[in-house]
């Protein structure tokens, strides 16, 4: 990386894939080693952003810290549909670690979950890297990233309302307290104002673009229906599910 200005695009372009997910930490290391020959790599020990970045200040500091300004807000440095649903691909064939899959899906998180301001693919999966997987990472299984990934690789024709139910859905305990509240509310047990508590409790976050309540819930129509005709419970469940 020692030539100015003619190295720097090809590492820079090969990072960005990296960050939209169209490279697993593994894939992205391999390239860089047949070009950079770092040390060998160890897993769980090497940062291939690190590798990049600690050659770029040594080599090149101006792109250094242009660099580090631009992959905060570039809408090309989050994950898109089709990069997270190559890494959950790989994830499931074994071919890449949890903790590798962790780290690449929730590098935007490490202000705590502030949004950078909308550079992701769709607000469906910037809810998934996160919030959803911050918060639920240890009920996750393999079941889960199987169901998921048909769910995430159609998220930009899906709601973000119908989208948060359908990823708790697939965890048991936040389908059995989507059961249990939904029971009591077709029986007549519950208000829309109790709902509304329920669903901002259950699924609000502080981010303006992650709120939930009432109106963000898509399925009310249905439900009213159900509570008048006091429909099976499982039935109106069934329908949630994407």
């Amino acid at each position: 990386m020692n030539a100015p200005g003619k190295q720097y695009p090809f590492f820079h372009d090969m990072i960005i894939r990296w960050f939209q997910g169209e490279l697993t930490t593994r894939e992205l290391i391999a390239q860089m080693e047949e070009v950079l020959q770092p040390e060998p790599y160890e897993p769980g020990f090497t940062d291939p952003v690190s590798l990049f970045e600690t050659a770029l200040e040594n080599y090149q500091p101006d792109y250094f810290f242009e660099w580090q300004d631009y992959k905060q807000y570039a809408k090309d440095t989050a994950p898109t549909v089709k990069g997270l649903a190559h890494q959950l691909d790989e994830l499931l064939a074994g071919r890449q670690p949890l903790n590798e899959f962790m780290e690449w899906a929730t590098w935007h998180n490490m202000d705590g979950g502030e949004t950078t301001g909308g550079v992701f693919e769709n607000n469906n999966i910037e809810y998934f890297c996160l919030i959803f997987l911050p918060q639920h990472y240890q009920q996750l299984n393999t079941a889960f990233y199987e169901k998921a990934g048909s769910i995430i690789a159609r998220s930009n024709d899906i709601t973000y309302g119908a989208f948060v139910i359908a990823l708790h859905l697939l965890l048991e305990k936040e389908y059995k307290s989507l059961y249990y509240f939904l029971n009591a509310y077709i029986e007549g047990d519950k208000t829309d104002a109790a709902l509304n508590d329920y669903l901002e409790k259950k699924f609000s976050h502080k981010l303006p673009a992650f709120r939930y309540n009432i109106h963000t819930f898509p399925y009310l129509r249905e439900l009213h229906a159900a509570r008048e005709n006091k429909s099976s419970t499982a039935a109106f469940m069934r329908l949630m599910t994407l």
